[in-house]
């Protein structure tokens, strides 16, 4: 199977494969000859091996004259295809899966139809076609092809079919499931932005509290020293609460823990928080409000002065990514309302009224958003979903992913046969943080789907080698039961 060249007509069974050898003339070298293939409105603008990770040949093409597409084809293939996603507002061809290379899987990803730097967003106005390819129809038709070219390679169609995203990436693979339940068997999917626009509401929410003067992005509402006395005062409440008090909080929703306690008597001291600084504090931990109440999830506590954490996402300095761009809630926030919701590159927070937002999102939350529980049709075929979010994550909430498999849930107990969702304590936005943050994620969902075995814990190594700790299935917690605490031995499952 592995190998085979594109002269080959061995295997060309079925209607597709018959119309990809009659397509095809001969060619030299196999890898070159996919610049002859032929496929209804792709171009193949470039084939060529290379040796690193292994031997393998890259075809990059496009689709449709806007989506740019590269499929990676290992000489020594294992018959299965894993495409991967792309994050932020993706723009060039990224593969969240790129690692299944080395594995023997032909991959594939995509830059969703657009050029832009991961944090820009102005591509979208006026550009309904360009929304729509980054929202779903990018990945699904870059697996279509990406399929065909493996078929036109191998002379053989890949047996079984994957993804892996996270952030964007995941929301991608929710998309697949819900929209195009046959593109893959089996899907990963990480700290996904399936709400895409609650996410973006939240992110501007935030950002007034940081920041409540739009004209002045100079500093935070919250300073780097507050941030590290509600910090330490997160630690000292629910650090061991696991048994372990070793900067990781193992599951954050059961930290008892109110900021109020932090707050001033009077002066403002480096010791307490201002009335200001509270009302930014509850915006990130109590969700984004409208009227009496929040319409979305806030974050759990625990990555308030970790870098990566509220640093980064949601109280930087002046100019963090650019220039006016003081943090990335603001830059994919602001970039969400402007550009997305209304169509308008000036829009301001300042004096916005909350309770139109619902209605005002609706157009873009029907093509962004991938929140449907009916998954049927990707069950019916024996599709798995293995879901995994950092419980220290500040770009995309937690408490979102685990309310989304909890819903799923609740409307039909026996999802939990195809659907895993793992909680990683101390990880950040898809890696990173105090917690482990290494699982081999690519042979999971294999197993799961090849040979049925559903994940009952997932391993997670530390990023510096210095030992690993199990993954639970949600509500499972890994409960500390004695013993070095970097040894997988020293919990269970409970």
């Amino acid at each position: 199977m592995g190998g085979k060249s594109v002269l080959s007509h061995a295997g060309c069974t079925g209607l597709m494969l018959a119309l990809l050898c009659l397509a095809r003339p001969a060619a030299a070298d196999a890898c070159a000859g996919l610049l002859d293939l032929t496929l209804p409105d792709v171009h193949i603008s470039a084939a060529q091996t290379f040796s690193d990770p292994v031997a393998h040949c890259r075809a990059d093409g496009v689709i449709a004259g806007s989506i740019r597409f590269s499929v990676w084809l290992p000489d020594d293939w294992n018959g299965k295809f894993f495409m991967g996603g792309g994050g932020g507002m993706v723009g060039s061809v990224q593969n969240h899966a790129l690692a299944s290379l080395a594995q023997g899987y032909a991959t594939a990803g995509t830059d969703t139809g657009h050029r832009s730097g991961g944090f820009e967003s102005a591509w979208a106005l006026g550009d309904q076609e360009a929304v729509l390819n980054y929202a779903y129809v990018a990945v699904h038709r870059t697996a279509e092809v990406a399929k065909a070219v493996i078929a036109g390679y191998y002379s053989d169609a890949p047996r079984r079919s994957y993804f892996l995203g996270c952030s964007n990436g995941g929301r991608q693979g929710m998309h697949s499931v819900q929209r195009y339940p046959d593109d893959f068997d089996g899907v990963v999917i990480g700290a996904p932005a399936f709400d895409f626009t609650d996410v973006g509401a939240a992110f501007v929410q935030i950002t007034e509290r940081m920041y409540p003067d739009p004209e002045d992005l100079s500093a935070p509402v919250i300073s780097p020293a507050k941030r590290e006395l509600l910090a330490g005062a997160v630690l000292d409440a629910c650090d061991a609460d696991d048994g372990l008090a070793d900067g990781i909080i193992s599951d954050p929703p059961a930290c008892d823990f109110d900021p109020q306690r932090l707050a001033c008597d009077s002066a403002d001291t480096e010791s307490c928080l201002t009335g200001p600084e509270l009302a930014a504090v509850q915006a990130v931990y109590g969700g984004p409000q409208r009227g009496a109440g929040p319409f979305y999830v806030g974050y759990p506590v625990g990555a308030e002065n970790v870098d990566g954490g509220w640093g980064a996402w949601l109280a930087g300095s002046r100019d963090l990514l650019g220039p006016g761009v003081p943090s990335m809630a603001y830059a994919f926030g602001m970039g969400l309302m402007r550009h997305f919701v209304y169509q308008d590159p000036s829009w301001t927070y300042q004096g916005y009224d909350w309770n139109r937002f619902e209605h005002d999102a609706l157009p873009t939350a029907s093509v962004l958003n991938a929140v449907s529980t009916d998954i049927r049709r990707f069950r019916g075929h024996g599709g798995k979903v293995l879901m995994y979010h950092g419980w220290a994550d500040m770009a995309l909430s937690a408490n979102a992913t685990v309310a989304y498999v909890e819903s799923l849930y609740a409307g039909d107990p026996s999802a939990r046969d195809d659907v895993r969702l793992f909680m990683m304590p101390g990880m950040l936005h898809c890696r990173g943080g105090a917690g482990p943050d290494q699982v081999d994620f690519i042979g999971a969902i294999d197993a799961w789907v090849e040979r049925d075995e559903a994940p009952e814990r997932l391993l997670a190594a530390f990023a510096d080698g210095s030992g690993a700790r199990p993954l639970c299935p949600h509500p499972q917690r890994a409960v500390y039961r004695g013993g070095p605490d970097r040894d997988p031995a020293s919990f269970e499952c409970r």
